[in-house]
């Protein structure tokens, strides 16, 4: 008989572990199904850093169409691993505010067919396309993701015009020094691209969202640069690219932003390693600015001058950085007879020793009578102000052009530059998460009783839970 209530108990036991397995099981894939349908987030971070902004979540909530991200990270390197592994949560975070989002990792050296279609020539590259457009983004963070959403789900198209009638590069035309690559370019970021001539009319076009003025030969006229002075007071965005030993009558108009034009060709001995001459310096240190973060790519100015920004005593109003610099073995080379000969070599008495710089820009406050010039807070110097135009000079224009564009980072840094000029008003602005580091202080009486709680009462807990249970077991054998 007790061999058989033995047996009895133990067909019990046995079957309420099977039927409390099953119940379990069967409660772990309900939980999975209805998390899976129904996801719910809370982030518990002081900082919110597991969240979207107020503004990311209204820009992705709206976005009525499906969107795809292609993220091209390498699997090989640790870093890149850890970069892939943060955009994934940053974009799980953003499919959870839309299902319309969806996103794929890809590796480029695995599948190099998929880079060489989309151009990828960065680690880290996100190809975001929905609406029938395509938005990239070199730097994987949320101001950067969401102002591209922003872009592509957009109806309206911006405006770039290029200024003509002084021997500027020509927008259109297969010939190597025509812009039609950049203009196709733009025109892959939705951009329309229309020429316009100051001569023929009297003011910039009112619906300019920038204006780009490549290389002009021969002089821009007092009272078609006083049409260009009109427009950046007004609010608006000028590339002006002004090539060495060449009269464009901007010199003037530069200086009174502070900018000054070198009379000068840069000499750039590093080229050389890139197999490329002296006289196309090659950049790889950029300033601080949106334009330029997150870019590492090299960029080659072919016969360019120096750009020099006045950034002890800028005009009122206006706010200097330098955008684009030679290495400091590179020189302007002010005897240009010399240079004509091939003969150049640095003079510290003459010459401007590198770094030199290649590309400013200038933000330029509405005109006010009583403005004084403030340098920029730390850390702001990119910080875009309500009403203010923005003037970008650089000191070569062949860097743009057809023979130049595809060369390692030329046509991204033309690109970065006019879409920095042209975007709008209403694109968003995150500011980075600072997580503050806040310590726990305890009294003595408190620190007493957390080390009795946690070394001793906890322990102890377990120990006499544990030998209860061995008691009851033991007695129901």
């Amino acid at each position: 008989m007790a061999q058989k209530s033995t047996r009895g108990r133990k067909l019990v036991y046995g079957s309420n572990t099977v039927i409390s397995t099953i119940i379990f099981i069967v409660v772990l894939a309900l939980v999975a199904v209805i998390s899976e349908r129904h996801p719910w987030r809370v982030d518990l971070t002081e900082s919110g850093s597991f969240s979207l902004s107020e503004q990311s979540r209204n820009i992705v909530k709206a976005l009525d169409a499906p969107v795809s991200i292609k993220c091209f990270f390498s699997s090989a390197a640790p870093e890149q691993m850890q970069a892939r592994g943060k955009t994934k949560d940053l974009l799980d975070t953003y499919k959870y505010q839309n299902d319309k989002i969806s996103h794929e990792f890809i590796d480029p050296d695995v599948r190099p067919e998929e880079a060489r279609k989309y151009e990828i020539k960065t680690y880290g590259t996100l190809v975001i396309e929905g609406y029938d457009k395509k938005q990239v983004v070199q730097t994987p963070d949320e101001e950067s993701i969401t102002n591209a959403l922003l872009k592509l789900s957009r109806k309206d198209q911006k405006k770039i015009y290029f200024l003509i009638g002084h021997g500027e590069h020509p927008s259109k035309g297969a010939d190597k020094d025509s812009y039609s690559n950049a203009k196709d370019a733009l025109e892959k970021n939705y951009y329309q691209v229309s020429e316009f001539n100051l001569l023929q009319q009297p003011e910039v076009p009112s619906d300019a969202a920038a204006v780009v003025i490549a290389g002009p030969k021969k002089p821009i006229l007092e009272n078609e640069q006083q049409a260009l002075k009109s427009y950046l007071e007004k609010g608006g965005k000028i590339f002006a690219m002004v090539d060495p030993m060449t009269d464009s009558g901007l010199k003037d108009f530069f200086e009174g932003y502070g900018i000054q034009l070198g009379d000068d060709v840069v000499i750039d001995r590093l080229s050389r390693l890139f197999g490329a001459s002296e006289r196309i310096p090659v950049v790889v240190e950029y300033g601080n600015h949106r334009i330029t973060n997150g870019f590492d790519l090299p960029t080659f100015f072919p016969d360019a001058r120096s750009v020099v920004p006045k950034t002890q005593s800028p005009p009122a109003g206006v706010r200097l950085q330098t955008l684009a610099s030679t290495s400091p073995n590179a020189w302007a080379e002010r005897d240009l007879e010399t240079l004509q000969r091939g003969q150049a070599a640095y003079d510290a008495d003459k010459d401007l020793p590198g770094p030199v710089p290649l590309v400013v820009i200038a933000n330029i406050s509405p005109k006010d009578p009583n403005a004084k010039s403030q340098p920029p807070a730390a850390g702001k110097e990119d910080e875009k102000k309500p009403g203010e135009g923005e003037l970008i000079v650089a000191g070569d224009s062949d860097f743009a052009n057809n023979t130049y564009f595809a060369l390692y980072g030329n046509g991204d840094f033309f690109l970065n530059a006019v879409n920095y000029l042209a975007e709008e008003a209403n694109l968003i602005t995150v500011e980075p998460r600072q997580t503050r580091n806040k310590p726990m202080l305890f009294t003595q009486d408190q620190a007493k009783a957390l080390f009795f709680i946690i070394l001793i009462a906890v322990p102890l807990a377990v120990l006499v839970a544990g030998f209860v249970v061995y008691r009851i077991r033991r007695a129901q054998r």
